[in-house]
């Protein structure tokens, strides 16, 4: 079977690394998944979070690299603090979550590293794993690489943060990316079908889109939330996220928040669409206090 680590282009970067031996691209990761952490998370929405929390695992590196991104310790390359997981480990892993009393699996920005992680699903649900898996990303992902998963994971939880070709570029060097957002949320959503709640209404299967709205953002924020209802609807839930919090090295709109003002308004503008499958994060929920603390 090929190594799909070989001449990578498990990404939309393709860079055509040569990973096993040594060779980064974009991500800086190695043919190996890096952990960063590993916690029960009560952060998420409360249909993914509960009472009893999300068991999460964070894995170093991005292949989209956004210049606000409030996980950027361990976003940006090897902290030197990872932990090297094979799908053996990572498999106990979430077993061990599972025992803890997680209500899922949710695994952040783990696409890089695909074909380990689905073995690893594969691997964990062979040895017992019961609850959901969800995986939890940028958004921009190859249709090849989200089918690497098809039959392993019930629950997505991709970002869609742009429309604008000119943010996406701007932000984070990737003028395609509503484009493959777009391709990537149509073949999650053909995989999960329709989102489902269980009885205790944490949610089964399914994809959770979210959108950060942006300092200046409103009009493009707008764009995002018209696609996605238009598109999909209440099939998908819709997480309209006020969290922006400025980052070391912020320029220009980015070093402030988006005002209370354009998140509100946004806020009704979702609800104007008869979207019921949705979520408003408060505006009070930014600040550094939603940021994990990273083995850093």
């Amino acid at each position: 079977m090929k190594n799909l680590f070989d001449n990578c282009n498990l990404c939309p970067r393709r860079c055509g690394a040569d990973r096993p031996h040594g060779k980064t691209g974009f991500c800086k990761m190695p043919d190996y998944p890096l952990v960063n952490l590993i916690k029960l998370h009560y952060g998420e929405e409360p249909i993914v979070s509960g009472t009893k929390g999300s068991g999460t695992v964070f894995f170093e590196g991005c292949s989209l690299g956004c210049v606000f991104c409030q996980n950027y310790k361990i976003s940006r390359g090897p902290t030197g603090h990872g932990t090297k997981m094979d799908k053996d480990s990572l498999a106990g892993a979430y077993l061990k979550l599972q025992d803890q009393g997680a209500n899922n699996i949710n695994l952040v920005t783990p696409m890089h590293f695909a074909p380990v992680i689905a073995d690893s699903i594969a691997k964990a649900k062979a040895d017992g794993l019961d609850i959901p898996v969800a995986v939890n990303c940028s958004g921009y992902e190859l249709v090849s690489t989200l089918r690497l998963f098809d039959g392993l994971v019930d629950v997505y939880m991709p970002d869609m943060k742009y429309f604008s070709s000119k943010l996406s570029s701007q932000y984070s060097h990737a003028p395609d990316y509503f484009s493959v957002c777009a391709s990537a949320i149509d073949e999650m959503v053909r995989q999960t079908g329709d989102a489902a709640l269980g009885k205790d209404g944490l949610i089964k299967k399914g994809v959770i889109v979210r959108h950060l709205i942006l300092p200046g953002g409103l009009f493009d924020s707008k764009h995002v939330i018209d696609y996605l209802t238009s598109r999909y609807g209440n099939r998908i839930y819709i997480s309209l996220m006020s969290q922006y919090t400025p980052m070391p090295g912020a320029e220009g709109k980015l070093k402030g928040r988006p005002s209370q003002r354009t998140c509100e308004s946004l806020a009704d503008y979702l609800a104007s669409k008869d979207q019921f499958n949705a979520f408003v994060q408060e505006y009070d929920s930014g600040g550094k206090e939603m940021i994990p603390d990273f083995l850093t």
